[in-house]
């Protein structure tokens, strides 16, 4: 464990997967391999909770209950610095020392295969999880992924600079808004032939390691654009060259 929280909470360290998307070309076997599986998460970033120690295991069960402590991911550094202070304010032994660490899905996907204990609590962001409550979708928890959905339910896809078709799902329910209304200038009549639909990541997970869709494939998972534009600023700026 030591040596994960060294490699994925390095303060400010961003690696290339996460200031943009890789698209992943559809593969000739119906259900993902976990490699396949891990490559789609790359350029998901998230925010945990970890000290020199390693990562920060937190149970929520209550005294005298028995219950394995799990790794909380958040969706975004607000969230997790948030918790953190409300943690040390109710407790200040809980994690004097802890530090919000940024890392994205696919390590921690691959330290859940092999670490079969860490259990990951995903923590959605409340405007987020409020519009997907909002749809009316049956939508009742988890952290939502937002899709365009053709009249018959199925995802809508979408056609790139290359010619392949992928079906992107969104981390942030805006960001699908904004694509469609750009489809609503140029073609108002596919728009008016897709509405939106929401599917919790969790689920989304499950089914892309157990289900046997091709289309699955084909998914791109789009990270909410603030978040990558914000690690995108934050990251170390390199040196002008010199006489500049």
């Amino acid at each position: 464990m030591k040596s994960f929280i060294r490699r994925a909470l390095a303060l400010g360290a961003i690696g290339s997967s996460l200031l943009g998307t890789t698209l992943i070309a559809p593969n000739a076997a119906l259900a993902l391999t976990q490699e396949q599986v891990a490559e789609k998460l790359s350029s998901v970033p998230v925010f945990v909770l970890g000290n020199e120690s390693g990562l920060i295991l937190i149970s929520s069960a209550e005294d005298g209950q028995a219950e394995e402590p799990s790794l909380y991911v958040f969706m975004t550094e607000q969230d997790a610095e948030t918790f953190l202070s409300r943690a040390n304010e109710a407790n200040p032994e809980f994690a004097p020392n802890a530090q919000v660490g940024l890392t994205n899905l696919e390590r921690l996907y691959e330290e859940t295969q092999t670490e079969g204990d860490l259990q990951l609590i995903y923590v959605p962001e409340q405007d987020e999880a409020s519009e997907a409550a909002a749809l009316g979708t049956g939508y009742q928890g988890g952290v939502p992924l937002f899709f365009a959905r053709l009249e018959d339910g199925s995802l809508a896809p979408l056609q790139q600079n290359n010619g392949e078709t992928v079906f992107p799902m969104f981390f942030s329910h805006d960001d699908l808004e904004a694509l469609l209304a750009d489809l609503g200038e140029s073609n108002p009549e596919a728009r008016a032939a897709i509405s939106v639909g929401v599917l919790p990541l969790e689920a989304r997970l499950v089914e892309m390691e157990t289900s046997e869709d091709e289309a699955l494939n084909q998914i791109r998972l789009l990270p909410d654009s603030e978040t990558i534009n914000s690690i995108q600023q934050s990251a170390p700026q390199p040196p002008a060259p010199e006489g500049e």
